[in-house]
């Protein structure tokens, strides 16, 4: 993977090469298959997709029109929800085996958020489905995999975590009710003096 460091002159360095690159030798080195990754010199902070963002956008003033004025008015109109489903959207077309590792790890969290499973259960659905445990999300998802029957087989993998969610969402309801049930007797006989 090339480490870019770029300067508060916004120059960019590849410290590999030992030599400052241009925006458009880095988008040559992702075209390349290359593993690109850009950090601010100053903070350390990741800046990868900023730096990809001004490379279409270079691209947009070459080429034309490469993003229709209409689409780009509209987003910028809609505000940051539409904004957050196009990311999930390109997110799941372009890597949709990570896509998905992202959406059942982050219902997994929410489930464990409100209660509805314990994080043991938590750890143990992704010990099944991932052959991981933790819950915060690892730095590397899963490797990409384009093809249809992994998308399926991933799909079919998150119905049936949702399902089994669903099913220890509605056990602890239930469970929930049997013991204010219990209690609530308990409550009754006690006041009136039968124990």
């Amino acid at each position: 993977m090339s480490l870019i460091k770029r300067y508060h002159n916004r120059k960019l360095y590849d410290t590999a090469s030992r030599s400052y690159v241009t925006l458009e030798q880095i988008a040559r080195m992702v075209r390349d298959g290359e593993d690109v990754r850009v950090v601010d010199h100053e903070s350390g902070s990741d800046i990868t997709s900023l730096v990809f963002m001004q490379i279409l956008l270079e691209e947009q003033k070459r080429v034309g029109e490469l993003f229709p004025q209409v689409v780009l008015l509209r987003l910028l109109r809609s505000g940051e929800d539409t904004l957050d489903a196009l990311r999930e959207r390109l997110l799941a077309a372009f890597d949709p085996q990570g896509f998905l590792h992202h959406a059942v790890r982050r219902r997994i969290r929410q489930g464990v958020e409100q209660g509805e499973i314990s994080p043991p259960e938590a750890e143990k659905f992704l010990r099944m489905w991932f052959g991981e445990s933790p819950l915060e999300e690892s730095p590397a998802e899963l490797s990409s995999s384009s093809g249809k029957d992994t998308l399926e087989q991933l799909q079919a993998q998150l119905r049936a975590l949702e399902d089994e969610l669903q099913r220890l969402q509605s056990s602890l309801q239930t469970s929930q009710t049997f013991t204010a049930e219990r209690q609530s007797p308990g409550e009754s006989r006690s006041k009136s003096g039968g124990y």
